[in-house]
């Protein structure tokens, strides 16, 4: 009794605290789900991940179980289900991780009394650690859940209103192909004759110049290989366009937009040109925009740059 007596002395004095503080609406984590996929990230991290991204909107302030209040609730005998509505947390939320080779996905859900809202967040694992070489994903896991919870919130510029570089919501992209259409009647130039290398080359700058944009996460060469790989679709061809089957295994990932390329010889050198795609829920491609750019160059390194510049270009917009 004595101890239930306590537990409610400090739920009455502390309640004043968190439903005056600032501006601050309080959302009450319920749960945190971590698929087999990621199995070498551990519940904590997710919770700490969480509670930075809503710290950071800078509008919400996430409770916890191990919050002071919330546990003060508990050892009064409160009901679970009645816990969030007195510790003054209007909604809830539950999270869940998953992964797949270097990519995160966040899907968070925001429930109140009479609505229910949804979001998903993509990141990539970029860092890793220099002793073991293993991938860091703490800085995804983090971007991730931002980017879900400004689209549970319905709000896109949640962590950007003070900060123009911050998170947004981000669209997933692969970048598929770079074809090649060579001139036989002109001078041939190398980039043309070592073909597979200038197709496979392209891909990569391509991707390097996009995962540069706020508004696109942009696929490693090794997670989208992996998507095919997936669907045992083996050895994609760089230098043509993807197939229907590649396309579907992108969507079922999530990947909803596609950039693919084409270098063209002309008499002034080279056009080269970027075109981004949507993938419709049908599996078919709508195109979106493209950029072109004259080469004058045979070279490898201005042809590799071109190409980033003008990835980055494609996708500075949402």
């Amino acid at each position: 009794m004595g101890t239930r007596l306590v537990a409610i002395a400090l739920v009455i004095f502390a309640l004043p605290y968190w439903c005056s503080a600032a501006d601050t609406a309080l959302v009450f984590l319920s749960r945190i789900e971590i698929t087999s996929r990621c199995a070498d990230i551990e519940p904590h991290k997710v919770q700490a991940g969480a509670i930075l991204a809503f710290e950071l909107s800078r509008q919400y302030r996430l409770l916890t179980a191990s919050d002071s209040i919330v546990r003060a609730l508990r050892d009064a005998a409160v009901p679970s289900d009645s816990i969030a509505a007195r510790a003054g947390a209007a909604r809830q939320v539950t999270i869940r991780l998953d992964c797949f080779q270097n990519l995160l996905r966040a899907d968070i859900e925001l429930r109140g009394s009479n609505t229910r809202r949804s979001g998903t967040g993509y990141a990539l694992v970029r860092h890793r650690w220099e002793q073991n070489d293993r991938p860091l994903r703490d800085p995804a896991v983090l971007e991730a859940l931002q980017r879900a919870v400004c689209v549970a919130t319905g709000d896109s510029t949640l962590y950007s209103r003070l900060d123009s570089t911050a998170v947004r919501p981000a669209t997933l992209v692969a970048v598929t192909s770079m074809e090649l259409q060579d001139n036989p009647s002109l001078p041939l130039w190398e980039l043309f004759e070592d073909a597979i290398a200038t197709c496979y080359s392209g891909v990569l700058a391509a991707i390097t110049g996009g995962q540069r944009s706020r508004h696109y996460v942009v696929l490693d060469l090794d997670t989208r290989d992996s998507m095919y790989a997936f669907f045992k679709l083996y050895e994609p061809e760089p230098a043509m366009p993807p197939s229907k089957e590649e396309i579907a295994a992108l969507a079922y990932f999530g990947v909803n937009a596609i950039v693919s390329g084409t270098l063209e010889r002309t008499t002034d050198g080279a056009l080269l040109e970027l075109r981004l795609y949507r993938i419709a829920s049908n599996g078919t491609t709508q195109f979106v925009a493209r950029r072109r750019r004259s080469i004058s160059d045979d070279s490898r390194v201005a042809y590799l740059t071109t190409v980033a510049e003008v990835a980055e270009e494609l996708l500075s917009s949402p």
